[in-house]
């Protein structure tokens, strides 16, 4: 449920509380007003019935078909009935409330004054219908009940559209954070005119924004200055093997290992280059150098390079292209090679000992890449597998970062690097939809 909701909901449920309290009350104080000018008016009519009695002679006035009539008269303590009305109902104190409500009467009695009758006392009970006091209170209770319900209705409404203009401002501020989608270009967001907790809000945002973008600076930073610093040693490591293996005084057991050793140091000379590329702003046009490539044979040399690799693991590897023709496309081959050589390396060294590790390419539509291993656990996570630093096992060796590059030059090369750790296998998938050429 949304904030917005929340609000309207709370808002609309003290609403509804304290208007139901409140128009509970009016109502009551409404029925006693009703109840009390309906008495008055019968009261009125018995006081003026009353003033039509005569004693002597004795003159009676006669009440409406509707009305019932009682007189008594009461005369040194001896009480004589003069008139009942045919059907005229029981006598009830008019201090009993809680029979009144169940009949169908309103009882009112008057009597006379010693000034107006010296001998003695004349009580007229006027006993009138209240069929039309209760439809007024029924009706009335009705009309309070749909007041409150459209109340309700219109509070809940109106809620509603205070609540948008209230969080108008958050949202402008969801928005503008939505729009973020790097951490090297992040434009703070507009601070809102009024200085209340919105403002405090959004400064406070504005603040933990600029820190990102402060740390993320640093990042590439580190990664540029390194790579920088590491090429001069390697560079001076490849011309002295480059001038041993050129000098000719190298025997012929020695010369597999210098060369096996310069194809690591050429190889360390891309993994910076490769760094140098991940520490480039995201908005940065990337460098990349398209050529034609035979992916088929560039699996082949991956694995003649990880060969000794494979034997220090106790294990095969396997390459399955026997439904592939002699096809390439266009890409960049080193970022390419290096993308293959960390997934085939990495499935290497968490394979289970003495397993073989497959490399399976596909064409049909798209160029997959499928490497599979066999693993010691069952399962394990794959999203952190793409987040740097992040190891399986951190008893292996390593920094966490393989996939992690692995993952950002695939996205550079407009491909699409899948993983998926289940029943003790780990697969890595890699697609290309690059148009093939033969």
């Amino acid at each position: 449920m949304s904030l917005r909701s929340r609000i309207v909901l709370a808002v609309t449920a003290v609403f509804a509380t304290v208007s139901l309290l409140a128009g509970w009350l009016m109502l009551g104080r409404a029925e006693k007003s009703l109840q009390t000018a309906f008495d008055r008016a019968v009261q009125t009519r018995a006081e003026w019935l009353l003033s039509l009695v005569s004693m002597d002679p004795v003159i009676l006035p006669l009440p409406t078909e509707t009305e019932r009539m009682q007189v008594t008269y009461n005369s040194y303590g001896s009480i004589r009935e003069l008139f009942r009305s045919p059907g005229f109902p029981e006598k009830i104190n008019s201090e009993q409330s809680s029979d009144q409500h169940q009949r169908s009467y309103r009882f009112i009695t008057v009597q006379t004054t010693r000034d107006q009758l010296a001998n003695g006392q004349v009580s007229l009970t006027l006993a009138v219908p209240d069929w039309s006091l209760r439809q007024d209170a029924s009706q009335l209770r009705w009309v309070f009940g749909l007041g409150w319900l459209l109340s309700l209705v219109m509070a809940f409404a109106g809620g509603y559209v205070v609540a948008g203009l209230l969080l108008k401002p958050i949202q402008r501020i969801v928005n503008q954070a939505n729009r973020i989608d790097s951490a090297s270009v992040i434009e703070p967001i507009s601070l809102p005119d009024s200085r209340d907790e919105l403002y405090q809000l959004t400064d406070t945002l504005n603040r933990m924004l600029a820190r990102i973008r402060e740390s993320a600076e640093q990042q590439r930073n580190f990664f540029g200055a390194a790579a920088h610093e590491l090429r001069t040693p390697l560079a001076v490591m490849k011309t002295g093997l480059e001038v041993t293996l050129g000098s000719g005084q190298v025997d012929g057991r020695t010369t597999p290992f210098l060369i096996g050793q310069l194809d690591e140091v050429s190889r360390l000379n891309r993994l910076l280059d490769e760094f140098l590329t991940l520490s480039r702003p995201d908005s940065a046009a990337p460098s990349l150098n398209i050529v034609s490539v035979d992916l088929a044979e560039l699996i082949k040399k991956c694995l003649n390079k990880l060969e000794i690799l494979s034997t220090d693991y106790d294990v095969t590897t396997r390459f399955d292209d026997s439904n592939m023709v002699s096809q390439t496309f266009q890409t960049d081959v080193l970022k390419l090679e290096h993308i293959l050589l960390n997934l085939i390396e990495n499935a290497i060294k968490y394979a289970v000992s003495g397993s073989v590790v497959s490399v399976q390419l596909h064409y049909f539509d798209s160029w997959t890449v499928r490497v599979q291993n066999q693993t010691v656990r069952e399962t394990g996570p794959t999203l952190n597998l793409m987040q740097p630093y992040f190891q399986a096992d951190p008893l292996k060796e390593g920094h966490g970062l393989g996939l992690w590059i692995s993952h950002r030059l695939t996205r550079l090369l407009g491909g699409e690097l899948s993983l998926n750790w289940q029943n003790f296998t780990f697969t890595s998938t890699l697609r290309f939809t690059t148009t093939s050429t033969h």
